[in-house]
């Protein structure tokens, strides 16, 4: 049976793609793998920690595992039920002194070595260049026949890698020597994205370039209510729009946003959900003495998305320009808004989501120019008069059925 190692640097809990692929080889693949060791890191940022789906009751999550305050260990959970055995190190802190900062790295680089020799997977996925050490060593140094397999949540550009840590610099350098050009997975989440990681390393083999959307699981469907929910609005029943995700000043319109909320004079209530966010947009929000938007600084647990998202008609993606990876991105809060039924406004210099635009159907997906947000027709691209319904398509079992018939290979 096929031996799986899964190693992911930043915390699950921030990532749900990489959840929902966890549960999704725990309820479908069950028997397929011997065992699927999971390396990554605690949360620090207060999100209740995840832990992989029975396999019988999938929907429902595992039994507490006790772990003390503050505690820098690893953390082993595995249940007789699960597949999965997921360890935990230590995740860096902002404010940690530099040495304890480099000690938590190591922890999690030397520890999940120790971990890939001991169990010798035959296959191993990484994400992102933060996790590449481990597997650099381990491909290279005790097992060149194990399989690589690498997803990126983003599309890193060369300028990213010039401002970004030494150590994630120099673990790039490891990938493009050794890890991409014989990994037999290299994915990207849309074919923008790909064509951009194409472009910077033109060597590597066509068939190895894939494409990975993050998509919501298939299960979210049965909390989809009727359309009807989503699609009335009267002056008497203001129009709700709904912001769940990370929030700059610089990275979104989130100022000039709210300023238009407030010339709507109540026609639009406005609530953001964003637990991620810097001091001063936090302190911005926090401010706003407004009747028409609502600030809940604890976010949303992935798993209640749909259940909250009932709640509301529209929901907004309003990034500015400010790289390649969003100009060429179709973001995860796309086909969350979607697959639960609402319209999508988003921000019109994303290029790759204007393929997904809608023609007479809807849910309806809007581009919107923030920078013009005065000559937005809003009641016009709310209206549905002649508009057939049709619900979304994008889910990820899928899209990883493919990834996972690559790894049971021979």
């Amino acid at each position: 049976m096929a031996k799986l190692a899964i190693l992911h640097f930043l915390p699950l809990e921030y990532y749900p793609p990489v959840t929902n692929f966890l549960d999704y080889l725990n309820s479908d693949h069950h028997n397929d793998f011997e065992n699927i060791k999971v390396y990554s890191t605690y949360n620090i940022k207060e999100r209740k920690e995840y832990r992989p789906l029975d396999k019988e009751v999938i929907g429902s999550i595992g039994k507490e595992v006790d772990r003390p305050e503050n505690s820098t260990s690893v953390l082993k959970t595995k249940r007789s039920k699960n597949l999965i055995t997921l360890y935990r190190s230590p995740f860096p802190k902002a404010t940690n002194h530099s040495i304890i900062r480099l000690l938590k790295y190591l922890h999690f680089n030397i520890f999940t070595l120790f971990g890939l020799v001991i169990y010798r997977p035959n296959s191993l996925l990484y994400f992102e260049s933060y996790s590449a050490w481990p597997a650099y060593f381990y491909t290279r140094f005790f097992n060149r026949k194990c399989r690589i397999f690498i997803h990126n949540h983003e599309y890193a550009d060369k300028k990213w890698y010039v401002t970004t840590m030494k150590q994630v610099r120099y673990f790039h350098q490891l990938e493009r020597k050794w890890l991409y050009p014989r990994a037999v997975w290299n994915s990207q989440t849309n074919e923008d994205r790909l064509r951009l990681f194409w472009n910077d390393h033109p060597k590597l083999k066509l068939e190895s370039l894939k494409v990975m959307p993050n998509y919501p699981p298939k299960k979210w469907k049965e909390s989809l209510l009727s359309p009807k929910i989503h699609d009335k609005h009267s002056i008497n029943d203001p129009l709700k729009i709904v912001y769940i995700g990370s929030i700059s000043f610089q990275n979104t319109y989130i100022l000039k946003f709210c300023n238009w909320i407030e010339e709507q004079n109540g026609e639009i209530i406005f609530d953001i959900y964003s637990y991620n966010l810097y001091e001063d947009v936090k302190n911005f929000l926090r401010s706003l003495n407004s009747s028409y938007i609502n600030y809940f600084e604890e976010g949303i647990e992935y798993s209640r998305i749909p259940e909250i998202l009932n709640n509301y008609n529209v929901g907004v993606i309003f990034y500015t320009a400010y790289s390649d990876n969003v100009i060429n991105c179709v973001s995860n809060k796309f086909y969350e808004y979607f697959a639960c039924g609402l319209d999508v406004w988003f921000s019109d210099i994303m290029r790759s989501t204007h393929s997904l635009v809608t023609k007479n159907t809807y849910p309806k997906v809007v581009p919107v120019d923030f920078e013009k947000l005065d000559e937005f027709d809003w009641q016009k691209a709310f209206d549905k008069e002649g508009f057939t319904n049709k619900p979304s398509e994008y889910y990820c079992e899928e899209v990883y059925e493919e990834l996972v018939k690559e790894l049971l290979k021979d």
